[in-house]
């Protein structure tokens, strides 16, 4: 029998190119990205790259200067407050019905993602990055909340171009199962108070210590001859 037909659009597949392009930072934050250059890059049609760029909008990936230019979208202190503080508000409310819930619903895939941290090589930060947001998204997905998830998986790659950039400049700097632990311990033990609390205190520290880090940075860039 005959192979099933790849049904993966041109479109589909300069759009994945290019959000892997972004997230992974082949293309820094405020790069200017010009569709004739994309086109010779992807290997598709001027038309595709701009429906490609389109989509990506809608993502907040890259911003379009209207008749001008295309950017990948700026990733500043602003930006990282304002991924994380949403974040924490979507899992907040998540980890709340999964203690409100614990009952009714299935805690074995939150429990199995947890432990999927302690099985993953500490040095590979594509691992680290599928364990960590694949334990919090997994709260998510079994609240059964539609609205919810369907918000939460339109943040995931902002999300996951912060975590990537994050780690680009200090990587493993957290130890996973330890600092997801008061999580998971409140998610299946605690009161919907303490579970909602113990997302923002995880969050709160990322925040901190990613903000800090991009002055950091920016300190260091000042800097430079």
């Amino acid at each position: 029998m005959r192979d099933p037909i790849d049904r993966k659009s041109l479109q589909d597949s300069a759009v994945d190119w290019l959000r892997e392009a972004i997230v992974r930072g082949a293309f820094a934050s405020g790069a200017t990205l010009t569709e004739l250059a994309l086109t010779e890059q992807i290997g598709v049609g001027r038309s595709t790259v701009r429906s490609a760029l389109f989509a990506l909008e809608a993502q907040e990936l890259v911003v379009r200067t209207p008749y001008s230019s295309w950017h990948v979208a700026t990733l500043d202190a602003r930006e990282i407050e304002e991924i994380y503080t949403l974040r924490a508000a979507l899992e907040g409310l998540a980890a709340r019905i999964v203690a409100q819930k614990r009952e009714q619903i299935d805690m074995a895939p939150i429990d199995a993602a947890f432990h999927a941290l302690e099985t993953i090589d500490a040095a590979n930060s594509d691992q680290r990055l599928r364990a960590d947001l694949g334990f919090h998204a997994s709260t998510v997905v079994q609240t059964g909340h539609r609205l919810l998830a369907r918000r939460h998986a339109q943040l995931a790659d902002k999300m996951e171009w912060l975590y990537r950039w994050s780690e680009l400049h200090w990587p493993r700097r957290r130890d996973l199962v330890e600092e997801h632990q008061k999580l998971r311990d409140a998610l299946f033990n605690g009161s919907p108070d303490d579970a909602e609390q113990a997302v923002r205190d995880h969050i709160s520290q990322s925040i901190t210590a990613d903000i800090e880090g991009f002055h950091e940075l920016e300190a260091r860039d000042t800097k430079k001859p």
